[in-house]
């Protein structure tokens, strides 16, 4: 029974060696995995906040071009601020040209397939955003020559589509499970009026103690020697 016993200690601790292995490669392709998907995540937030960065502009523009193009079916003549727009379409389309647009759409296309759950239409809501953002700016891009618009009559706000944005955000930090909830502009600027010039001083009158900690024990170090 001693031998048996003596042989089966070290085939004991084998297997305890073999199983805590598998489970670390199993705890670290987890985590990989989950490592992965937050990159992906904190991609899309990027992506998003880029579109709507540009969206008021992209929306004056579609409503311009919108109404010129209904001038022109009713045969009726542009008035002037109408045809000074194409300047700011110029303007605008190089500040954010047509490559960028498809990249950025096509990437946010990708990613909110592969990376985000449907549950309160979150998939739905980030590919809906990406092709609306799309026809609206093919239609811009293309003088209202393409119809593309007819597939996409819903047309946000740039309210809107900043609300909607900033839900979706929301949504996506509460998915990645280690971040908060965005603050509004209104909260910002709150914030601007009735606390920053405080943490403004707060920071200067901190920042002056520790230069003058690091003097005086610069001072000290220099006398001890």
């Amino acid at each position: 029974m001693e031998i048996d016993l003596y042989k089966a200690i070290p085939i004991g601790v084998s297997l305890i060696a073999i199983f805590i292995s598998i489970a670390t490669i199993f705890i670290t392709r987890q985590n990989l995995k989950r490592q992965l998907r937050l990159a992906k995540l904190e991609e899309i937030l990027e992506i998003l906040l880029f579109l709507e960065s540009y969206y008021r502009g992209l929306f004056l523009l579609f409503k311009d071009i919108e109404q010129k193009v209904e001038l022109l079916e009713n045969r009726k003549e542009s008035p002037k601020y109408l045809n000074d727009s194409s300047t700011y379409k110029k303007s605008f389309t190089k500040l954010f040209d047509y490559e960028t647009l498809i990249n950025k759409i096509s990437r946010l296309n990708v990613l909110a397939k592969a990376y985000l759950p449907n549950k309160k239409n979150l998939k739905n809501k980030a590919l809906t955003i990406a092709d609306v953002y799309f026809a609206m700016y093919t239609y811009v891009n293309f003088d209202g020559n393409l119809r593309t618009k007819s597939a996409y009559n819903i047309i946000p706000k740039p309210t809107e589509m900043k609300a909607l944005i900033s839900q979706l955000s929301d949504q996506i930090i509460f998915e990645m499970k280690l971040g908060y909830k965005n603050t509004g502009d209104r909260e910002y600027y709150k914030y601007y009026k009735s606390q920053f010039q405080k943490d403004l001083s707060t920071a200067i009158s901190l920042e002056r103690k520790k230069l003058e900690r690091e003097k005086s024990t610069s001072g000290n170090s220099g006398f001890m020697r």
